[in-house]
């Protein structure tokens, strides 16, 4: 090898590193502040795609309080319970979650029961999940609202995705606003007596 094609290698190799650095310092500023943002993603498509939608059932269920005219108070309330919710979780965003669909488990149930479909309260929480959503019990967007908050759940349960504390804390409040959707629904259903299966 002579000296000129040794040079001409050695400035091939370095090359992309030195434009990268150049570029990295011209452009500091700008990449210092998407640095935040891709905290959110590092984690990967998965975990971002649950922050995306945690974010969007939060926005979705509280228009559908605001159209229905829900009690305004259900907000502060909301945040209330999921901020209570919150410190007892212990800020691990997966129990979060789960403790969070216990909860609408519970007002699927007591709907369920009022309307005379559920009985059992030792029933699994996928059978009465199941039997309120295959009824007419729900409005179809509420039922749209629970059927994605439960798919979501599912996300971290059966597909052990880790969601970042704040999609948690969006998707407790937006499970604390489908529950008083969930109460709201249950007030308009004709109470059924005791029913034997």
């Amino acid at each position: 090898m002579d000296y000129l094609a040794f040079i001409s290698k050695l400035i091939d190799s370095l090359s992309w590193p030195i434009v990268t650095l150049v570029l990295g310092l011209a452009l500091r500023g700008k990449l210092g502040d998407l640095l935040p943002s891709l905290k959110k993603v590092k984690a990967g498509p998965v975990e971002a795609e649950f922050s995306i939608d945690a974010r969007r059932i939060y926005d979705k269920s509280q228009n559908l309080l605001a159209e229905k005219q829900i009690d305004s108070k259900g907000d502060a309330r909301d945040t209330k319970i999921a901020l209570a919710k919150i410190h007892s979780a212990r800020r691990d965003p997966v129990k979060m979650v789960l403790e969070a669909w216990n909860s609408v488990d519970g007002a699927l149930f007591r709907l369920g029961k009022d309307a005379g479909i559920l009985i059992d309260p030792m029933d699994s929480s996928r059978n009465v999940y199941e039997r309120v959503i295959s009824s007419n019990l729900l409005n179809p967007q509420t039922k749209e609202l629970v059927i994605e908050v439960y798919e979501m759940k599912n996300r971290v349960s059966i597909a052990n995705i880790k969601p970042s504390l704040d999609s948690a804390k969006d998707y407790l409040i937006a499970v604390e606003q489908v529950i008083n959707l969930l109460e709201e629904e249950r007030k308009t259903v004709e109470k059924v007596g005791n029913v034997t299966w």
